[in-house]
């Protein structure tokens, strides 16, 4: 699920460029310093997005520096952090707890079992913080990890409960904007996970794994119509913010940015398949 709300650096300006950065390194150095080696490993775009939108909706006060840290100890890199840094900090956490705990469940995994033992305590502490977020996490994670038990079982209801999660995520105040929040953390979501099953069918088609893709019998090839509703919903509930700061930055993200590894994998596929069709014309490698 993590990775995907990343932008796409090739539009981006050398400022944009710059900024994004520094939003990033402020969310390691916030992780590291609250739950040390074991919380940054769980460091990704899709919170540093999360930050990015919270800072220019909320407008609060920014502390930027630059300062060395352990991935770079002999360069200084510019950091930027908020009071949403460390929100977005203890959610990772929060997600990152539960991702161990599933591959764990799910797939016997070691590494997850080891993990989730290291961030059990750091989650717990994240709990007590947040309860609204993390009773949702657990809920929608819980629910999830029965949906995806059964093959059969409704595809939507499966992207249903990420957007749900995500939505209590992002509406991080009971205020104004609650509600358009939650609207755009739903849809983004719905998307994410939708997304993550087309990245993963053959993956998952390998293992054995649940994918709601085979349950609407559908390839990643034929999932752009279902991938653009949730994606388009989630772009109408951003556009609707009172949002100036970082506008460009966030748009390159949810218009291009989440596309990277979708429209990387369709083209490899393609290319793949061209190059099988022009060996078969050709009667082999050497044309007989």
């Amino acid at each position: 699920m993590f990775g995907l709300v990343r932008p796409y650096m090739n539009d981006l300006t050398e400022e944009e460029k710059a900024r994004y950065k520094a939003v990033y390194c402020g969310l390691c150095r916030a992780l590291n310093e609250k739950y040390g080696l074991a919380g940054r490993m769980g460091l990704n775009y899709d919170m540093t997005f999360l930050i990015i939108l919270l800072d220019s909706l909320y407008e609060p006060q920014e502390q930027t520096k630059d300062a060395f840290c352990p991935p770079h100890p002999v360069k200084k890199h510019r950091e930027t952090k908020s009071e949403f840094t460390d929100y977005a900090a203890d959610m990772t956490v929060a997600l990152t707890y539960y991702k161990a705990l599933d591959d764990w469940m799910d797939e016997g995994s070691k590494t997850g079992k080891v993990y989730s033992g290291l961030l059990k305590r750091s989650y717990q502490q994240v709990k007590e913080r947040w309860p609204r977020q993390c009773e949702a996490i657990e809920k929608s994670l819980d629910a999830l990890h029965e949906v995806e038990k059964d093959e059969a079982a409704q595809p939507e209801r499966a992207a249903d409960l990420s957007g749900r999660m995500l939505a209590d995520i992002f509406a991080v105040k009971e205020d104004f904007f609650q509600r358009q929040m939650a609207g755009l953390g739903y849809f983004l979501g719905k998307f994410i996970y939708m997304m993550d099953a087309a990245i993963d069918y053959e993956d998952d088609r390998k293992k054995g794994c649940y994918n709601p893709l085979n349950g609407m019998n559908v390839t990643p090839e034929e999932a752009l119509e279902i991938l653009r509703q949730p994606m388009g919903q989630a772009a109408e509930a951003f556009e609707a913010l009172p949002l100036i700061q970082d506008a460009n930055l966030m748009r390159n993200i949810l218009y291009s940015g989440v596309w990277q590894t979708y429209n990387y994998q369709m083209k490899k596929k393609n290319e793949t398949a061209n190059a099988a069709d022009v060996e078969n014309e050709g009667g082999g490698k050497d044309g007989h």
